[in-house]
């Protein structure tokens, strides 16, 4: 195999083919350790600077809810460094034993700033009040129903009740859902962005258990950048699912629908409406993350690949209870939809 050499200066800058390069990797819990390796190796090949390539690759780790293990980072990008052939003799840890500037801050959960955010409502807000206010009704929505809603003909959407599988199969409209509605312990999920419905052989995503990384699943397999999750698993449910829902209501963020998980938590889901997952990320895990995580967003369901709960199914006995629907939100808080009332 012949070695990985750094490339000549081309026309384009190296740190924008890098840069264009990593946002084709997944930065998720899972495949991080891959991502960035293949980052680093990419850079060294390319001539990039070391430190800015280790600050990039570090905050989207910790954008990705992850730890930066700075000890171990440090020692895969020397080896990639090495194996590309860089020239110079000084060394990532050198470069971060000299770097003085600002370290990336982590969100974390801020309870008193959650309270005091749901606290700006002079009333309470539960379920009843949430359904009275969806712009679309709700009696008799099949499943099938609000995934024509929310999806255009000829998009399919993964549908699972097996949480860590490869879906049960792919929706498409006038599928019938009487084989998912009742029976799985766990519940029933569909992935939050559309599919193109194929399986693929995904290099980064082979492991002892699937050799050939096959999956249809993956973020090579998404066909539009359209909708990000949100969820609150914060305990006790008792107290932070009311904090939480006067915290959604109260958003000016684009919120289609409101669905109960069977007993444990809520799942919204945002529409973002952006056209790559590099835009994806820069909007949701750049902007928007840092803005709910201390309101207690789990950071965790932030990811562009993300997995939600279907409305209409049932999760052991408990309904996945669909509580607010609007296929065409504009950002406005729900909050503030006085129309609704």
């Amino acid at each position: 195999m012949p070695t990985c050499r750094a490339s000549k200066q081309s026309e384009i800058d190296p740190i924008i083919r890098w840069r264009s390069y990593i946002d084709s990797l997944c930065w998720a819990k899972g495949s991080l350790n891959d991502s960035s390796y293949l980052a680093f190796l990419r850079a060294g090949s390319l001539g990039v600077d070391a430190q800015s390539v280790f600050d990039e690759v570090a905050r989207r780790i910790e954008q990705a809810g992850d730890f930066v293990r700075e000890a171990k980072l440090r020692s895969q990008i020397d080896r990639a460094y090495n194996f590309a052939g860089r020239q110079g003799t000084e060394t990532v840890s050198e470069l971060r034993h000299e770097w003085t500037g600002p370290r990336p801050i982590k969100p974390e959960f801020d309870p008193l700033k959650a309270e005091h955010f749901a606290r700006c409502l002079p009333e309470e807000i539960d379920f009843d009040w949430l359904k009275s206010r969806s712009p679309e009704p709700l009696t008799n929505l099949s499943p099938g129903d609000f995934l024509s809603l929310l999806y255009a003909a000829g998009e399919q959407v993964l549908i699972f009740n097996q949480y860590r599988s490869q879906g049960q199969c792919v929706w498409q409209p006038g599928m019938d859902f009487r084989d998912f509605v009742h029976g799985a312990k766990e519940g029933v999920w569909f992935l939050s962005n559309p599919v193109d419905g194929l399986w693929r052989d995904v290099e980064r995503l082979c492991t002892d258990f699937n050799p050939r990384g096959r999956t249809r699943r993956a973020e090579e397999n998404i066909t539009a950048w359209r909708y990000a999750v949100l969820e609150c698993d914060q305990k006790p449910k008792e107290k932070w699912l009311p904090i939480w829902l006067a915290i959604l209501v109260q958003l000016p963020f684009p919120i289609v629908s409101i669905v109960t998980s069977g007993g444990k938590s809520i799942h919204a889901l945002l529409q973002v409406a952006q056209t790559s997952k590099a835009d994806w990320d820069a909007l949701v895990r750049g902007k928007i993350l840092p803005r709910l995580v201390p309101l207690g967003a789990d950071p965790g369901a932030l990811t562009a690949v993300r997995l939600t709960r279907l409305p209409g199914c049932y999760r052991g006995q408990e309904l996945q209870e669909l509580l607010y629907l609007n296929p065409t939100p504009d950002g406005t808080p729900i909050y503030q939809q006085r129309e609704y009332q």
